[in-house]
């Protein structure tokens, strides 16, 4: 079926399935974001702030991923703390590199170093080209 559209169409709709699914997943985690999570006696919330304090180290570019909850400044338009759809300060996705995508599933903070989701490292033509032989 990929013949049938062209690149930027198959990826413009794998992004929106892939939008779709983190906004219902974050919309569910936002609504828990106070609750205790056991027996780690910390907040929903803090968790994901956790979780992507982690992506953004990994990532080695800078702030590209935030938790439930930012201070106002970094919020939509700079006018909200909530944050369900992670956003720039003009509410623009953030962009990922492959370099930086590898790095953060292979949880090693170098996109020729394997690990994480991916022991054994991606099997696509983009992650190949960056596994050290």
């Amino acid at each position: 079926m990929f013949w049938l559209f062209g690149y930027d169409q198959l990826v413009a709709g794998l992004l929106g399935v892939e939008s779709g699914q983190d906004a219902v997943i974050r919309s569910l985690l936002y609504e828990r974001a106070n609750k205790k999570v056991v027996p780690y006696k910390i907040t929903v919330g803090k968790f994901t702030q956790k979780i992507s304090q982690l992506r953004d180290k990994l990532g080695k570019d800078g702030l590209k991923d935030e938790g439930l909850k930012v201070p106002i400044k970094l919020g939509a338009e700079k006018k909200i703390q909530g944050n369900v759809l992670a956003g720039d300060e003009d509410s623009l996705a953030y962009g990922r590199t492959p370099q930086e995508i590898l790095r953060i599933v292979y949880g090693t903070g170098d996109e020729k170093a394997p690990g994480g989701f991916y022991p054994k490292g991606g099997d696509g033509v983009i992650a190949k080209s960056y596994l050290r032989r």
